[in-house]
C-alpha cells in the first residue's frame, strides 16, 4: 500500500476546537462514505508541538492500494466529489500531502476503530542534513537511528515512512515521517521534549544525518483500518 500524509491547519475564523468537532463529526463520516479506494484512514489531533515545527491542527494517514486510487479513483461520484470540497472548506485552511512508503513491523497490532486509540503518540517529520544524499539518509534511518532511538526513548513502537514524493506546492521538503507509540502521557512528554538519545533528540550522530526534526504530540483515532 501507499500512505498519503496531509498536514493540516484550520481555517483563521475558527478555534482548533471547532476545527477538531468539525473534521471528527463531520467531514470523517463524509470521507468514509465518498471515498471507497480508501483502505485506511487515521486521523491524528495535534495537542502538543516542539518548537520550532510549523503549527497544525491535525495530521493525517490515508492507505491506499495504490497512488492512482488516490489521484483517479478517489471520489465515488462527482457529487460525492462536490459533497466532499464543501465539507472541507468550512474548516480546512489548508494542508501539504506527501506520499510515502510506510514500513511497519509485522507484528504491528490493528487500533480499535474509531476511538481515541490508547496509550499515547508522536508524529515527527524529518529531512537530511545537507549534503547527505536520499539513499544514504534512508539507510542510517531505518537501520541505525531506529533500534537506537527504541532502546532510549521508552517507545513502544516505531513505524518509518519514507517520502517518496511532495504533492502540490510549499510545504517543507520532508525525507520521513515517523509514528512512535508511548505507553503513556509521561513517556510521551519525554519523547517530545526530546533528549540526547531520545526519539526526537540531537546528540553528534543524529546531527549528521538529519537537518530537520518536527515533532508533535497528538490523540490518535483509526477511523478505517
Amino acid at each position: 500500500m501507499v500512505k498519503l500524509v496531509f498536514l493540516c491547519w484550520r481555517r483563521p475564523d475558527i478555534s482548533h476546537e471547532r476545527y477538531v468537532e468539525l473534521l471528527l463529526r463531520g467531514h470523517v463520516p463524509i470521507a468514509l462514505a465518498h471515498h471507497p479506494t480508501l483502505r485506511r484512514y487515521v486521523v491524528n489531533v495535534v495537542e502538543g508541538t516542539r518548537e520550532p515545527a510549523p503549527a497544525l491542527d491535525s495530521i493525517g494517514e490515508l492507505s491506499f492500494d495504490s497512488l492512482a486510487d488516490y489521484r483517479e479513483r478517489l471520489y465515488d461520484s462527482p457529487e460525492g466529489a462536490r459533497v466532499v470540497a464543501d465539507d472541507v472548506a468550512g474548516f480546512l485552511g489548508g494542508a501539504h500531502a506527501y506520499v510515502t512508503t510506510e514500513h511497519a513491523p509485522p507484528s504491528s497490532p490493528s487500533p480499535p476503530p474509531g476511538v481515541r486509540s490508547p496509550g499515547a503518540k508522536l508524529v515527527v517529520c524529518v529531512a537530511r542534513a545537507s549534503g547527505l544524499g536520499q539513499a544514504e539518509f534512508r539507510r542510517h534511518w531505518r537501520e541505525c537511528d531506529l533500534p537506537r532511538a527504541l532502546r532510549h526513548a521508552a517507545a513502544a513502537g516505531y513505524v518509518t515512512s519514507v517520502v517518496e514524493e511532495r504533492l502540490g506546492e510549499g510545504g517543507p521538503d520532508y525525507d520521513g515521517v515517523a509514528t512512535l507509540r508511548f505507553a503513556s502521557d509521561e513517556a510521551c512528554d519525554g519523547g517530545l521534549s526530546g533528549g540526547s538519545t531520545g526519539a526526537t533528540g540531537t546528540d553528534p550522530e543524529r546531527a549528521r544525518f538529519l537537518g530537520t526534526i518536527h515533532a508533535y504530540r497528538v490523540v490518535e483515532y483509526v477511523e478505517r483500518w
